[in-house]
Protein backbone atom coordinates (compact mmCIF):
# COMPACT_ATOMS: atom_id res chain seq x y z
CA UNK A 1 0.00 0.00 0.00
CA UNK A 2 1.67 3.50 -1.09
CA UNK A 3 2.46 6.08 1.79
CA UNK A 4 -0.41 8.07 0.31
CA UNK A 5 -3.33 5.15 0.74
CA UNK A 6 -2.09 4.66 4.38
CA UNK A 7 -2.07 8.22 5.54
CA UNK A 8 -5.94 8.59 4.30
CA UNK A 9 -6.64 5.84 5.94
CA UNK A 10 -5.22 6.99 9.26
CA UNK A 11 -6.79 10.23 9.06
CA UNK A 12 -10.47 9.03 8.47
CA UNK A 13 -9.32 6.74 11.62
CA UNK A 14 -8.06 8.69 14.18
CA UNK A 15 -11.35 10.95 15.59
CA UNK A 16 -13.27 7.91 15.81
CA UNK A 17 -10.11 5.61 17.49
CA UNK A 18 -10.13 8.78 20.20
CA UNK A 19 -13.89 8.46 20.68
CA UNK A 20 -13.77 4.72 21.07
CA UNK A 21 -10.68 5.71 23.44
CA UNK A 22 -12.05 8.28 25.52
CA UNK A 23 -15.54 6.51 26.29
CA UNK A 24 -13.60 3.68 28.08
CA UNK A 25 -10.63 5.11 29.62
CA UNK A 26 -10.62 8.04 32.96
CA UNK A 27 -8.78 11.07 31.10
CA UNK A 28 -8.16 12.89 28.08
CA UNK A 29 -4.61 11.99 28.30
CA UNK A 30 -4.89 8.09 28.46
CA UNK A 31 -7.19 8.23 25.46
CA UNK A 32 -5.03 10.67 23.78
CA UNK A 33 -2.27 8.10 24.36
CA UNK A 34 -4.32 5.14 23.26
CA UNK A 35 -5.34 6.83 19.87
CA UNK A 36 -1.86 7.80 19.18
CA UNK A 37 -0.33 3.83 20.07
CA UNK A 38 -3.34 2.92 17.81
CA UNK A 39 -2.83 4.75 14.44
CA UNK A 40 0.81 4.69 14.82
CA UNK A 41 0.36 0.82 14.66
CA UNK A 42 -1.99 1.19 11.89
CA UNK A 43 -0.09 2.93 9.89
CA UNK A 44 3.48 0.73 10.16
CA UNK A 45 1.01 -2.28 9.61
CA UNK A 46 -0.31 -0.87 6.18
CA UNK A 47 2.95 -0.16 4.76
CA UNK A 48 4.86 -3.16 5.80
CA UNK A 49 1.66 -6.00 5.26
CA UNK A 50 -0.03 -6.80 1.98
CA UNK A 51 -2.01 -9.28 3.39
CA UNK A 52 -4.91 -7.25 5.03
CA UNK A 53 -7.91 -7.17 2.69
CA UNK A 54 -10.06 -5.07 4.75
CA UNK A 55 -8.00 -2.24 6.33
CA UNK A 56 -10.76 -0.73 8.74
CA UNK A 57 -11.70 -4.27 10.20
CA UNK A 58 -8.17 -4.88 11.08
CA UNK A 59 -7.57 -1.14 12.46
CA UNK A 60 -10.73 -2.10 15.00
CA UNK A 61 -8.68 -5.04 15.80
CA UNK A 62 -5.83 -3.18 16.80
CA UNK A 63 -7.57 -0.62 18.72
CA UNK A 64 -9.38 -3.37 20.78
CA UNK A 65 -5.89 -5.06 21.74
CA UNK A 66 -4.11 -1.98 22.55
CA UNK A 67 -6.95 -1.16 25.04
CA UNK A 68 -6.85 -4.65 26.42
CA UNK A 69 -3.23 -3.78 26.72
CA UNK A 70 -4.10 -0.58 28.25
CA UNK A 71 -6.68 -2.15 31.04
CA UNK A 72 -3.85 -4.50 31.98
CA UNK A 73 -1.09 -2.33 32.76
CA UNK A 74 -3.53 -0.40 34.61
CA UNK A 75 -4.73 -3.41 36.54
CA UNK A 76 -1.30 -3.66 39.08
CA UNK A 77 -2.32 0.38 39.61
CA UNK A 78 -5.71 -0.60 41.30
CA UNK A 79 -7.69 1.47 38.78
CA UNK A 80 -10.90 0.36 37.79
CA UNK A 81 -12.33 -1.12 34.09
CA UNK A 82 -15.66 0.74 33.05
CA UNK A 83 -18.31 -1.70 32.65
CA UNK A 84 -18.87 -1.28 28.78
CA UNK A 85 -15.00 -1.87 28.45
CA UNK A 86 -14.44 -4.90 30.83
CA UNK A 87 -15.80 -7.34 27.83
CA UNK A 88 -13.22 -6.18 25.45
CA UNK A 89 -10.52 -7.17 27.17
CA UNK A 90 -8.40 -9.80 25.71
CA UNK A 91 -5.48 -11.31 25.30
CA UNK A 92 -3.13 -9.19 22.58
CA UNK A 93 -0.53 -12.20 21.93
CA UNK A 94 -1.12 -16.38 22.05
CA UNK A 95 -3.15 -18.89 20.36
CA UNK A 96 -6.84 -18.48 19.76
CA UNK A 97 -7.54 -21.05 22.16
CA UNK A 98 -6.07 -18.94 25.48
CA UNK A 99 -8.52 -16.06 23.52
CA UNK A 100 -11.10 -17.77 23.63
CA UNK A 101 -10.87 -19.23 27.11
CA UNK A 102 -10.18 -15.54 28.54
CA UNK A 103 -13.30 -14.29 26.66
CA UNK A 104 -15.60 -16.70 28.11
CA UNK A 105 -13.92 -16.16 31.64
CA UNK A 106 -14.99 -12.91 31.25
CA UNK A 107 -18.57 -13.38 30.14
CA UNK A 108 -18.75 -16.17 33.11
CA UNK A 109 -17.26 -13.71 35.69
CA UNK A 110 -20.41 -11.01 34.16
CA UNK A 111 -22.98 -13.79 34.56
CA UNK A 112 -21.54 -14.34 38.31
CA UNK A 113 -21.76 -10.77 39.21
CA UNK A 114 -25.26 -11.27 37.96
CA UNK A 115 -25.59 -13.43 41.10
CA UNK A 116 -24.69 -11.42 43.95
CA UNK A 117 -27.69 -9.83 46.10
CA UNK A 118 -29.19 -6.56 44.80
CA UNK A 119 -27.01 -4.45 47.54
CA UNK A 120 -23.66 -6.30 46.90
CA UNK A 121 -24.29 -6.06 43.18
CA UNK A 122 -24.81 -2.76 43.28
CA UNK A 123 -21.32 -2.07 45.53
CA UNK A 124 -19.13 -4.98 43.42
CA UNK A 125 -20.35 -2.66 40.14
CA UNK A 126 -19.88 0.96 41.67
CA UNK A 127 -16.45 -0.01 43.11
CA UNK A 128 -14.64 -2.58 40.55
CA UNK A 129 -16.50 -1.14 37.44
CA UNK A 130 -17.39 2.70 37.99
CA UNK A 131 -14.30 3.18 39.88
CA UNK A 132 -15.85 4.83 43.10
CA UNK A 133 -14.39 4.87 46.25
CA UNK A 134 -15.85 2.74 49.16
CA UNK A 135 -16.56 6.21 51.36
CA UNK A 136 -18.40 7.57 48.33
CA UNK A 137 -20.48 3.96 47.50
CA UNK A 138 -21.36 3.91 51.22
CA UNK A 139 -23.15 7.69 51.11
CA UNK A 140 -24.96 6.74 47.90
CA UNK A 141 -26.54 3.64 48.99
CA UNK A 142 -27.12 5.09 52.68
CA UNK A 143 -24.60 2.01 54.37
CA UNK A 144 -22.18 2.19 56.94
CA UNK A 145 -18.56 2.50 55.52
CA UNK A 146 -18.01 -0.89 57.38
CA UNK A 147 -21.21 -2.79 55.60
CA UNK A 148 -19.35 -1.76 51.90
CA UNK A 149 -15.85 -3.42 52.92
CA UNK A 150 -17.66 -6.31 54.65
CA UNK A 151 -19.74 -6.51 50.80
CA UNK A 152 -16.80 -6.02 48.89
CA UNK A 153 -14.64 -8.67 50.85
CA UNK A 154 -17.61 -11.17 50.69
CA UNK A 155 -18.19 -10.99 46.86
CA UNK A 156 -14.83 -11.85 46.44
CA UNK A 157 -15.70 -15.13 47.77
CA UNK A 158 -18.85 -15.25 46.16
CA UNK A 159 -17.68 -14.74 42.89
CA UNK A 160 -15.11 -16.99 43.20
CA UNK A 161 -17.91 -20.18 44.41
CA UNK A 162 -20.03 -19.29 41.45
CA UNK A 163 -16.79 -20.03 38.84
CA UNK A 164 -15.91 -23.06 40.20
CA UNK A 165 -19.64 -24.42 40.15
CA UNK A 166 -21.67 -25.90 37.31
CA UNK A 167 -25.22 -24.50 37.11
CA UNK A 168 -28.03 -26.19 35.77
CA UNK A 169 -31.10 -25.19 34.06
CA UNK A 170 -34.49 -26.93 33.72
CA UNK A 171 -36.43 -27.98 30.64
CA UNK A 172 -38.25 -24.65 31.44
CA UNK A 173 -35.41 -23.25 29.69
CA UNK A 174 -35.75 -25.05 26.58
CA UNK A 175 -39.71 -25.29 26.87
CA UNK A 176 -41.62 -22.30 29.00
CA UNK A 177 -44.72 -22.91 29.67
CA UNK A 178 -47.69 -20.54 29.14
CA UNK A 179 -51.08 -19.75 30.87
CA UNK A 180 -54.16 -20.46 28.83
CA UNK A 181 -55.92 -19.25 30.95
CA UNK A 182 -55.88 -16.33 33.71
CA UNK A 183 -58.81 -15.86 35.65
CA UNK A 184 -59.90 -12.97 38.34
CA UNK A 185 -62.50 -14.61 40.95
CA UNK A 186 -63.70 -11.22 42.85
CA UNK A 187 -63.09 -8.05 41.63
CA UNK A 188 -60.50 -6.46 39.20
CA UNK A 189 -59.39 -3.10 39.95
CA UNK A 190 -58.46 0.00 38.28
CA UNK A 191 -55.80 -1.50 35.88
CA UNK A 192 -58.08 -5.14 34.97
CA UNK A 193 -58.27 -8.30 35.65
CA UNK A 194 -55.06 -10.40 36.52
CA UNK A 195 -54.36 -11.10 33.04
CA UNK A 196 -53.32 -7.79 32.44
CA UNK A 197 -50.55 -8.54 35.04
CA UNK A 198 -49.23 -11.87 33.90
CA UNK A 199 -48.68 -10.68 30.15
CA UNK A 200 -44.96 -11.43 30.76
CA UNK A 201 -43.63 -14.91 29.88
CA UNK A 202 -41.19 -14.55 32.52
CA UNK A 203 -43.32 -13.86 35.11
CA UNK A 204 -45.64 -16.91 34.16
CA UNK A 205 -42.92 -19.35 34.43
CA UNK A 206 -41.29 -17.90 37.73
CA UNK A 207 -44.91 -18.80 39.48
CA UNK A 208 -45.16 -22.04 37.99
CA UNK A 209 -41.68 -22.88 38.79
CA UNK A 210 -42.54 -21.61 42.78
CA UNK A 211 -46.16 -22.96 42.67
CA UNK A 212 -45.54 -25.29 44.80
CA UNK A 213 -42.73 -24.54 47.83
CA UNK A 214 -40.50 -21.05 47.92
CA UNK A 215 -37.65 -20.93 45.90
CA UNK A 216 -34.49 -18.05 46.31
CA UNK A 217 -33.83 -15.73 43.24
CA UNK A 218 -30.36 -17.43 42.36
CA UNK A 219 -32.39 -20.92 42.18
CA UNK A 220 -35.32 -19.69 40.29
CA UNK A 221 -32.51 -18.14 37.82
CA UNK A 222 -30.75 -21.35 37.20
CA UNK A 223 -33.88 -23.24 36.49
CA UNK A 224 -35.18 -20.95 34.01
CA UNK A 225 -31.60 -19.77 32.53
CA UNK A 226 -31.96 -16.14 32.85
CA UNK A 227 -30.19 -13.36 34.25
CA UNK A 228 -31.00 -13.20 38.42
CA UNK A 229 -31.09 -9.58 37.72
CA UNK A 230 -34.27 -10.04 35.40
CA UNK A 231 -35.94 -12.56 37.69
CA UNK A 232 -35.38 -10.35 40.90
CA UNK A 233 -37.06 -7.42 39.12
CA UNK A 234 -39.89 -9.55 38.06
CA UNK A 235 -40.30 -11.07 41.35
CA UNK A 236 -40.15 -7.91 42.60
CA UNK A 237 -42.90 -6.59 40.43
CA UNK A 238 -45.26 -9.48 41.06
CA UNK A 239 -44.84 -9.56 44.89
CA UNK A 240 -45.47 -5.85 45.07
CA UNK A 241 -48.89 -7.20 43.11
CA UNK A 242 -49.85 -9.78 45.43
CA UNK A 243 -49.11 -13.12 42.69
CA UNK A 244 -45.77 -13.90 45.01
CA UNK A 245 -45.25 -14.01 48.74
CA UNK A 246 -41.74 -13.62 50.57
CA UNK A 247 -41.04 -16.79 52.68
CA UNK A 248 -38.12 -16.84 54.51
CA UNK A 249 -35.23 -16.08 51.95
CA UNK A 250 -37.04 -17.23 48.79
CA UNK A 251 -40.44 -16.88 47.54
CA UNK A 252 -43.75 -19.00 46.67
CA UNK A 253 -46.76 -18.37 44.13
CA UNK A 254 -50.08 -16.41 45.48
CA UNK A 255 -51.99 -17.87 42.79
CA UNK A 256 -53.64 -21.17 41.84
CA UNK A 257 -52.19 -23.04 39.48
CA UNK A 258 -53.75 -26.01 37.58
CA UNK A 259 -51.76 -28.38 35.09
CA UNK A 260 -54.50 -30.22 33.55
CA UNK A 261 -54.13 -33.68 32.16
CA UNK A 262 -55.82 -36.38 30.09
CA UNK A 263 -56.75 -37.65 33.30
CA UNK A 264 -57.91 -34.54 35.42
CA UNK A 265 -59.78 -32.99 32.13
CA UNK A 266 -61.66 -36.33 32.17
CA UNK A 267 -62.51 -36.29 35.88
CA UNK A 268 -63.67 -32.61 35.61
CA UNK A 269 -65.76 -33.60 32.28
CA UNK A 270 -67.36 -36.69 33.31
CA UNK A 271 -67.82 -34.85 36.80
CA UNK A 272 -69.92 -31.88 35.32
CA UNK A 273 -71.82 -33.47 32.82
CA UNK A 274 -73.05 -35.93 35.35
CA UNK A 275 -74.57 -33.23 37.34
CA UNK A 276 -75.85 -31.01 33.81
CA UNK A 277 -77.76 -33.98 33.01
CA UNK A 278 -79.49 -34.11 36.43
CA UNK A 279 -80.21 -30.14 36.82
CA UNK A 280 -80.59 -28.62 33.17
CA UNK A 281 -83.70 -30.38 31.62
CA UNK A 282 -85.79 -30.04 35.38
CA UNK A 283 -83.95 -26.43 35.49
CA UNK A 284 -85.21 -25.43 32.25
CA UNK A 285 -89.14 -26.91 32.62
CA UNK A 286 -89.48 -25.90 35.79
CA UNK A 287 -88.66 -22.03 34.72
CA UNK A 288 -90.61 -22.38 31.32
CA UNK A 289 -93.45 -23.58 33.34
CA UNK A 290 -93.21 -21.04 35.64
CA UNK A 291 -92.11 -17.97 33.67
CA UNK A 292 -95.04 -15.49 32.21
CA UNK A 293 -92.73 -12.57 29.98
CA UNK A 294 -93.90 -9.14 31.16
CA UNK A 295 -95.98 -10.50 34.18
CA UNK A 296 -94.61 -12.01 37.81
CA UNK A 297 -91.99 -9.16 37.68
CA UNK A 298 -89.85 -10.31 34.77
CA UNK A 299 -89.00 -8.16 31.50
CA UNK A 300 -87.47 -9.63 28.52
CA UNK A 301 -87.57 -8.00 24.96
CA UNK A 302 -90.27 -8.71 22.66
CA UNK A 303 -91.13 -11.64 25.14
CA UNK A 304 -88.92 -13.80 23.67
CA UNK A 305 -88.95 -17.14 26.01
CA UNK A 306 -85.72 -18.32 24.54
CA UNK A 307 -83.55 -15.39 24.49
CA UNK A 308 -85.42 -15.14 28.62
CA UNK A 309 -84.11 -18.48 29.05
CA UNK A 310 -80.60 -18.01 27.99
CA UNK A 311 -80.11 -15.52 30.68
CA UNK A 312 -81.97 -16.77 33.59
CA UNK A 313 -80.65 -20.22 33.17
CA UNK A 314 -76.95 -19.49 34.10
CA UNK A 315 -78.04 -16.80 36.32
CA UNK A 316 -80.29 -19.33 38.08
CA UNK A 317 -77.39 -22.00 38.07
CA UNK A 318 -75.13 -19.53 39.93
CA UNK A 319 -77.37 -18.08 42.43
CA UNK A 320 -79.22 -21.11 43.89
CA UNK A 321 -78.50 -23.51 45.97
CA UNK A 322 -76.44 -23.68 49.49
CA UNK A 323 -72.89 -22.81 49.15
CA UNK A 324 -70.99 -24.98 52.07
CA UNK A 325 -68.96 -21.89 53.30
CA UNK A 326 -66.00 -23.32 55.38
CA UNK A 327 -63.89 -20.51 54.04
CA UNK A 328 -65.08 -16.57 53.70
CA UNK A 329 -63.78 -14.77 50.67
CA UNK A 330 -62.45 -12.23 52.93
CA UNK A 331 -60.03 -15.16 54.23
CA UNK A 332 -58.24 -16.04 51.44
CA UNK A 333 -58.82 -12.81 48.21
CA UNK A 334 -56.00 -10.27 47.93
CA UNK A 335 -56.28 -6.60 47.96
CA UNK A 336 -54.49 -5.43 45.14
CA UNK A 337 -52.65 -2.15 45.12
CA UNK A 338 -55.47 -0.90 42.35
CA UNK A 339 -57.88 -1.91 44.45
CA UNK A 340 -58.54 -5.05 43.47
CA UNK A 341 -59.57 -7.80 45.87
CA UNK A 342 -59.68 -11.30 44.01
CA UNK A 343 -58.30 -14.87 43.67
CA UNK A 344 -55.71 -15.19 41.18
CA UNK A 345 -56.64 -18.70 39.00
CA UNK A 346 -54.29 -20.05 36.35
CA UNK A 347 -54.30 -22.90 33.97
CA UNK A 348 -51.19 -24.16 31.97
CA UNK A 349 -51.16 -24.99 28.56
CA UNK A 350 -50.59 -28.57 28.06
CA UNK A 351 -50.96 -29.50 24.61
CA UNK A 352 -50.38 -33.23 25.37
CA UNK A 353 -53.77 -33.30 27.21
CA UNK A 354 -57.29 -34.50 25.18
CA UNK A 355 -59.00 -31.89 25.96
CA UNK A 356 -62.34 -31.40 28.11
CA UNK A 357 -65.67 -31.64 27.02
CA UNK A 358 -66.84 -28.35 25.24
CA UNK A 359 -63.62 -26.72 25.51
CA UNK A 360 -64.36 -24.75 22.48
CA UNK A 361 -66.94 -23.23 24.43
CA UNK A 362 -64.80 -22.58 27.49
CA UNK A 363 -62.07 -21.17 25.85
CA UNK A 364 -64.35 -18.43 25.12
CA UNK A 365 -65.61 -17.77 28.45
CA UNK A 366 -65.12 -14.93 31.01
CA UNK A 367 -67.34 -14.78 33.64
CA UNK A 368 -69.58 -15.18 34.92
CA UNK A 369 -69.91 -11.53 36.88
CA UNK A 370 -71.53 -9.09 38.58
CA UNK A 371 -71.78 -5.75 40.14
CA UNK A 372 -74.74 -4.26 42.76
CA UNK A 373 -75.72 -0.48 43.52
CA UNK A 374 -78.25 0.44 45.64
CA UNK A 375 -81.01 -0.12 43.22
CA UNK A 376 -79.51 -3.25 40.73
CA UNK A 377 -77.58 -6.05 40.39
CA UNK A 378 -75.90 -6.60 36.88
CA UNK A 379 -74.95 -10.10 36.33
CA UNK A 380 -73.65 -11.17 33.13
CA UNK A 381 -71.27 -14.24 31.42
CA UNK A 382 -69.73 -13.92 28.41
CA UNK A 383 -69.69 -17.18 26.41
CA UNK A 384 -68.60 -17.94 22.77
CA UNK A 385 -72.60 -17.59 21.96
CA UNK A 386 -72.42 -14.30 23.08
CA UNK A 387 -71.09 -10.69 21.73
CA UNK A 388 -68.26 -10.86 24.52
CA UNK A 389 -68.35 -7.33 26.50
CA UNK A 390 -66.67 -7.84 29.65
CA UNK A 391 -63.14 -8.17 28.71
CA UNK A 392 -60.90 -6.46 31.92
CA UNK A 393 -64.52 -4.64 33.48
CA UNK A 394 -62.89 -1.81 35.66
CA UNK A 395 -64.84 -0.39 38.73
CA UNK A 396 -65.53 3.28 36.23
CA UNK A 397 -67.24 0.52 33.70
CA UNK A 398 -69.42 -1.18 36.47
CA UNK A 399 -70.39 2.12 37.69
CA UNK A 400 -71.28 3.53 34.91
CA UNK A 401 -73.24 0.54 33.46
CA UNK A 402 -75.02 0.58 37.02
CA UNK A 403 -75.95 4.43 36.68
CA UNK A 404 -76.82 4.14 33.05
CA UNK A 405 -79.49 1.69 34.13
CA UNK A 406 -80.69 3.56 37.15
CA UNK A 407 -81.08 6.46 34.73
CA UNK A 408 -83.50 4.50 31.93
CA UNK A 409 -85.93 4.28 34.73
CA UNK A 410 -85.79 7.06 36.53
CA UNK A 411 -85.05 10.05 34.14
CA UNK A 412 -84.45 10.61 30.54
CA UNK A 413 -81.45 9.64 29.11
CA UNK A 414 -78.86 11.76 27.15
CA UNK A 415 -77.50 11.14 24.01
CA UNK A 416 -74.44 10.27 25.25
CA UNK A 417 -75.75 7.61 27.61
CA UNK A 418 -78.19 6.25 25.13
CA UNK A 419 -75.12 5.57 23.29
CA UNK A 420 -72.87 3.95 25.90
CA UNK A 421 -76.27 1.68 26.84
CA UNK A 422 -76.59 0.62 22.98
CA UNK A 423 -72.64 0.00 23.09
CA UNK A 424 -72.84 -2.13 25.90
CA UNK A 425 -76.36 -3.87 24.51
CA UNK A 426 -79.05 -3.06 26.93
CA UNK A 427 -81.14 -0.91 24.51
CA UNK A 428 -81.81 -0.98 21.22
CA UNK A 429 -80.33 2.71 19.22
CA UNK A 430 -81.95 4.36 16.57
CA UNK A 431 -80.51 7.97 15.01
CA UNK A 432 -83.25 10.69 13.51
CA UNK A 433 -82.64 14.23 13.48
CA UNK A 434 -83.68 14.77 16.86
CA UNK A 435 -80.81 13.25 18.03
CA UNK A 436 -80.29 9.79 19.47
CA UNK A 437 -83.83 7.48 20.36
CA UNK A 438 -84.27 4.23 21.61
CA UNK A 439 -86.41 1.01 20.72
CA UNK A 440 -86.82 -1.01 23.47
CA UNK A 441 -84.53 -2.48 26.80
CA UNK A 442 -82.61 -5.52 25.22
CA UNK A 443 -81.57 -7.38 28.65
CA UNK A 444 -83.82 -9.51 30.75
CA UNK A 445 -84.88 -8.19 33.97
CA UNK A 446 -86.05 -9.33 37.15
CA UNK A 447 -87.57 -7.76 39.74
CA UNK A 448 -86.71 -8.58 44.11
CA UNK A 449 -90.23 -10.41 44.23
CA UNK A 450 -89.20 -12.31 40.59
CA UNK A 451 -86.10 -13.33 41.46
CA UNK A 452 -86.61 -14.67 44.99
CA UNK A 453 -89.12 -16.88 43.22
CA UNK A 454 -87.41 -18.54 40.59
CA UNK A 455 -84.25 -18.68 42.88
CA UNK A 456 -86.78 -20.95 45.42
CA UNK A 457 -87.52 -23.30 42.20
CA UNK A 458 -84.27 -23.82 41.93
CA UNK A 459 -83.25 -24.74 45.07
CA UNK A 460 -86.40 -27.25 45.67
CA UNK A 461 -84.95 -28.94 42.32
CA UNK A 462 -81.43 -29.22 43.64
CA UNK A 463 -82.61 -30.59 46.76
CA UNK A 464 -84.17 -33.47 44.51
CA UNK A 465 -80.64 -34.58 44.06
CA UNK A 466 -78.79 -33.39 46.43
CA UNK A 467 -77.31 -36.89 47.58
CA UNK A 468 -76.17 -37.42 43.80
CA UNK A 469 -74.45 -33.86 43.52
CA UNK A 470 -72.61 -33.83 47.01
CA UNK A 471 -71.33 -37.42 46.11
CA UNK A 472 -69.43 -36.05 42.31
CA UNK A 473 -68.22 -33.12 44.11
CA UNK A 474 -66.56 -34.77 47.49
CA UNK A 475 -64.64 -37.34 45.04
CA UNK A 476 -63.51 -34.66 43.05
CA UNK A 477 -62.39 -31.55 45.18
CA UNK A 478 -60.77 -34.46 47.25
CA UNK A 479 -58.53 -34.84 44.59
CA UNK A 480 -57.58 -31.18 44.08
CA UNK A 481 -57.16 -30.47 47.74
CA UNK A 482 -54.40 -33.38 48.14
CA UNK A 483 -52.34 -31.54 45.47
CA UNK A 484 -52.77 -28.16 46.70
CA UNK A 485 -49.98 -26.49 47.97
CA UNK A 486 -50.02 -26.32 51.81
CA UNK A 487 -50.30 -22.20 51.78
CA UNK A 488 -52.81 -22.40 49.13
CA UNK A 489 -55.46 -24.93 50.29
CA UNK A 490 -58.01 -22.30 52.09
CA UNK A 491 -57.79 -20.65 48.37
CA UNK A 492 -59.13 -23.95 46.89
CA UNK A 493 -61.38 -24.71 49.36
CA UNK A 494 -63.08 -21.14 48.55
CA UNK A 495 -63.39 -22.14 44.79
CA UNK A 496 -64.30 -25.48 44.85
CA UNK A 497 -67.06 -24.29 47.31
CA UNK A 498 -68.45 -22.89 44.18
CA UNK A 499 -69.30 -26.13 42.04
CA UNK A 500 -72.52 -26.21 40.48
CA UNK A 501 -72.80 -23.02 41.14
CA UNK A 502 -70.78 -19.80 40.27
CA UNK A 503 -68.84 -22.94 38.03
CA UNK A 504 -68.22 -21.86 34.49
CA UNK A 505 -67.47 -25.30 33.61
CA UNK A 506 -70.79 -26.42 34.75
CA UNK A 507 -72.97 -23.58 33.57
CA UNK A 508 -71.03 -23.85 29.85
CA UNK A 509 -72.23 -28.13 30.59
CA UNK A 510 -75.88 -27.08 31.17
CA UNK A 511 -76.19 -24.44 28.24
CA UNK A 512 -74.70 -27.74 25.48
CA UNK A 513 -76.76 -30.28 27.16
CA UNK A 514 -80.28 -27.89 26.38
CA UNK A 515 -78.76 -26.86 22.84
CA UNK A 516 -78.53 -30.69 22.26
CA UNK A 517 -81.72 -31.74 23.61
CA UNK A 518 -83.41 -28.85 21.21
CA UNK A 519 -84.66 -27.38 24.40
CA UNK A 520 -82.31 -24.13 23.97
CA UNK A 521 -82.05 -22.67 20.57
CA UNK A 522 -79.04 -20.52 19.23
CA UNK A 523 -79.59 -16.85 19.57
CA UNK A 524 -80.33 -14.60 16.59
CA UNK A 525 -77.21 -12.17 15.85
CA UNK A 526 -79.01 -9.44 17.25
CA UNK A 527 -79.69 -10.69 20.14
CA UNK A 528 -75.78 -11.87 20.55
CA UNK A 529 -74.33 -8.71 22.86
CA UNK A 530 -76.51 -8.72 25.49
CA UNK A 531 -77.08 -12.45 26.01
CA UNK A 532 -76.73 -14.21 29.25
CA UNK A 533 -77.12 -10.71 31.03
CA UNK A 534 -79.47 -9.95 33.34
CA UNK A 535 -80.26 -6.69 35.99
CA UNK A 536 -82.27 -7.67 39.44
CA UNK A 537 -83.38 -5.24 41.26
CA UNK A 538 -82.50 -5.24 44.49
Amino acid sequence: MTHEQAEQIVMNLTKPVFGFARSRTESIQDAEDIAQEVVLKIYRALLTRDDIAEPEKFAWTIAHNTLANYYRSRAGYGSSVPIHGLAEVLPADGDITARIEESETVKRLHNEIAYLSKTRRQIVIMHYFEGKRQKDIADALNLPLGTVKWHISNAKTDLQKGMEIMRTTSELKFNPIKFNIIGTNGSAGNMGDNGTYLRSILGQNILYLIRQEAMPVNEIADALGVSPVYVEGELEFLEENGFALKQGKGYIANALIEIPTTESNRLVSDMHEKAANLLAPALFDALAANIKLGEDGVICPRNDMNFALWAIIPYITAWSGTLDEAVSFQEVATIRPDGGHNICYCAVHNPDATPMKYSESLRAIRGPSWNGGEDFRLWFMDTMWGGNRAGNYHPDIANRDLSSLKAFFDTTLSDDEIIWMAERGYISRTADAQGCTYDRLDIVWLTGEANKRLINLANDIREKYKTELSELKSAHNKIYLEKAPEHLKKAWTFCLQHTFHSDCIFIIHMINKLLESGKLQLPTEEQRKSLCAVVVTV
